[in-house]
């Protein structure tokens, strides 16, 4: 009992004793996918403290980047523990989180969503603004318009392009994938706007000119073999269509990579002639 109580008051004044000052704020974290995309390709590897686990899921740009940093989870404790300066963060974290890091002086970078070539532009530079490496955005923003103004470059209509994915899903007008597909001198397959399944009955009557696959590099969207991507009727449906496949990280997020979809697919178009 004695012992019990002892311990309560010890406990008690340790809570009273003056604390030492908590180490400065330092450093860039990413906290999910896109996030990830951003820091890696704009900022220099020594001013990065962490990125999220969500990295290696993203085998064609991120995952070969981000090895030996340390991976983070979109949680305030696990940030604070970090106490970095800057949080890039995309879709991650609860609603809350900007709200309570900045309450300890931690600075949010918040990426918006590109629907867009025009958005991707703007986003690019904007992060770049933010991170301070605005040099580094304009020069991955050059390349970019580099890579689309080659692509308008390319020559006469080359016909519809279906998008296809693991998880049986396409797209028509009114998404970043059309846009992409569009710039490249494709007219997407789909002609309604927004996502849908795949068309398999339209496929056989109206088979696609070109078909256009992505992530299916990532284990994180891979599917069964009972998706309809997989079915002899779709393989039969697109066998004389040109196949180009690119990795899932070039379309995920808006940003540089896309130019290097827009610039696969217009390469497919002068292969077609």
């Amino acid at each position: 009992m004695r012992a019990g109580a002892a311990l309560a008051m010890l406990a008690a004044l340790s809570a009273c004793q003056p604390r030492g000052p908590l180490p400065a704020l330092h450093g860039i974290v990413s906290i999910d996918y896109c996030a990830d995309q951003m820091l890696l390709g704009l900022v220099p590897r020594e001013r990065i403290r962490a990125i999220s686990f969500e990295a290696a899921s993203d085998s064609a740009f991120a995952a070969p980047r981000a090895a030996g940093l340390p991976r983070l989870r979109p949680q305030l404790e696990d940030i604070a523990m970090l106490r970095p300066a800057v949080v890039v963060r995309s879709y991650g974290g609860s609603a809350k989180l900007d709200r309570q890091l900045e309450a300890m002086g931690i600075r949010v970078v918040q990426l918006g969503y590109a629907g867009t070539l025009t958005d991707v532009r703007s986003q690019m530079l904007q992060a770049g603004e933010a991170l301070g490496a605005g040099p580094r955005a304009a020069a991955l923003v050059k390349a970019f318009d580099a890579e689309v103004a080659a692509a308008h470059q390319g020559g006469d209509h080359a016909g519809t392009a279906l998008y296809i994915t693991p998880g049986d899903v396409t797209t028509g007008p009114g998404s970043l994938v059309a846009e992409v597909m569009k710039a490249a001198g494709f007219t997407p397959y789909r002609t309604r706007p927004g996502w849908g399944s795949l068309p398999i009955e339209e496929m056989v009557r109206r088979p696609p000119d070109l078909v256009f696959r992505a992530f299916f590099d990532s284990a994180r969207y891979r599917q069964d073999y009972w998706t309809a991507s997989r079915h002899p009727v779709v393989a039969e449906a697109t066998r004389h269509a040109r196949d180009v496949e690119v990795p899932g990280g070039w379309l995920s997020c808006g940003n540089w990579l896309t130019g290097h979809a827009v610039k696969a697919l217009a390469d497919a178009r002068k292969d077609m002639r």
